[in-house]
């Protein structure tokens, strides 16, 4: 069973890891190692799909999020 300490410490690399995703050179990277098309990441990135829920959706940092598209 998974620590409070291991639970805070999951939420926040899978947050970090999510805000990424909306960085479109990050993106750009992933694809040009073949990494999106992997099974194991496109098994993470279902697996990551809890994130659209609003109890989880509420601390994505949409500033961040905004200006690594932009």
């Amino acid at each position: 069973m998974e620590s409070e300490e291991q639970a805070r410490n999951r939420f926040q690399s899978e947050l970090e890891f999510i805000q990424c995703l909306a960085n479109p050179n990050y993106l750009n990277f992933l694809a040009q190692r073949g990494v999106l098309r992997e099974r194991p990441f496109i098994n993470y990135l279902k697996y990551l799909l809890y994130w659209k829920e609003p109890e989880y959706a509420k601390f994505l940092n949409l500033n961040l999020t905004f200006y690594s598209v932009f």
